[in-house]
């Protein structure tokens, strides 16, 4: 299987091509795209990242080539993080709507590309904020089924990390799910956590700590109201007390709230949004059938909401993804993931408005 990374010479991008020519996921036979943009700065950097890699990494690296327009790109499986991403300032805030604006026309052109002049079985992987609109414009021009986004993947990891520090486990023993947006509105389904090793009592004792009588249906409001304090950290230039206050918190709001202070650190989050997309190439590289949280887009028929797109659990493979699973939650859980989908319809309509 032959990958491009749209985006290459974008912090995630460098970080995707080291990770996966380091952790051997391509064969030397195999082939590695290095997707940037015409009359900018990668037109330069993809072709000395190429020879870097090859540098660093020897007799195992696969073949790798450089690109730099949609029209290039040429591969299996396309991982998209092109596009602009928000500045990493203490002092500012995410204006998604803008965000959308400038991505939606990245976007827009290599969806219309790859569906003139790709072979119909790409699997696309958007990376790229705002990921709903990206999944809505890729999933338009192509198979809906071989579209995801990476969003509910990624925040799944964050709060199965972040509930296994609170109880003393491996994150791998951790099931748990990051479901709606890869935003604010975020659902975390604590109601099905699931520790692997502990016995049924002691996973209903988990999911109590965790859950600590709050509802599901107010963690937006929560979200916003630590957003708030910690912006009162950041204005006077208290980045360390802001992380010590974030840390302090319940799992579900760190797993939002950490990567937030991460990235407007300065450090930002190139290297776990890069690991974990990573780890998800792996297990589509596998072969097998997995099950997987992914902002994809549901069909009426797909699950007990309206049609849109939406982070919900798939059953996912080389062919992408085929049915929706897992949707077991409360009845609390089942409204707020409604909500939730009616307010990234309602996004999306706007965001693609002329």
């Amino acid at each position: 299987m032959d990958i491009a990374i749209v985006g290459a010479n974008g912090d995630v991008g460098r970080q995707l091509a080291v990770q996966i020519v380091g952790r051997r996921l391509l064969t030397p036979r195999a082939r590695l795209q290095l997707i940037g943009r015409r009359g900018g700065a990668s037109e330069r950097a993809l072709h000395g990242l190429r020879a870097d890699l090859y540098d660093a990494f020897a007799e195992i690296t696969p073949e790798i080539d450089v690109g730099l327009a949609p029209e290039d790109v040429a591969a299996d499986l396309i991982l998209f993080a092109a596009g602009a991403t928000p500045a990493a300032s203490p002092h500012g805030s995410v204006d998604r709507r803008e965000l959308a604006k400038t991505n939606r026309a990245v976007f827009e052109s290599y969806a219309r590309s790859l569906a003139q002049r790709g072979h119909g079985e790409e699997i696309v992987v958007v990376v790229t904020n705002p990921v709903e609109l990206g999944v809505s414009v890729f999933a338009r021009h192509l198979d809906p089924h071989r579209v995801i986004g990476m969003g509910a993947y990624q925040d799944s990891m964050r709060l199965r990390r972040e509930i296994a520090t609170d109880l003393g486990v491996r994150r791998q023993r951790v099931q748990a799910y990051a479901l709606g947006e890869h935003g604010d509105a975020l659902v975390p389904i604590l109601s099905r956590v699931w520790i692997y090793g502990f016995d049924d009592a002691e996973n209903a004792l988990a999911r109590d700590r965790l859950r600590g009588g709050r509802s599901v249906a107010a963690f937006a409001e929560r979200l916003a109201s630590e957003k708030q304090v910690l912006r009162g950290f950041l204005a006077d230039n208290r980045v360390a007390e802001a992380f010590l206050h974030a840390e302090a918190l319940p799992a579900d709001l760190r797993a939002v709230l950490m990567p937030v202070l991460t990235h407007v650190s300065g450090a930002k989050t190139a290297v776990s949004t890069a690991s974990v997309t990573t780890e998800l190439v792996e297990t589509i590289l596998s072969g097998g059938q997995s099950v997987i949280p992914a902002q994809v887009q549901l069909g009426s028929h797909d699950w007990f909401g309206p049609p849109g797109v939406l982070g919900v659990p798939v059953m996912f493979g080389l062919r992408g993804w085929s049915r929706p699973t897992d949707l077991d939650m409360d009845d609390d859980e089942h409204r707020t993931l409604l909500d939730v989908a009616a307010r990234i319809q309602r996004q999306i309509e706007d965001w693609s408005r002329d």
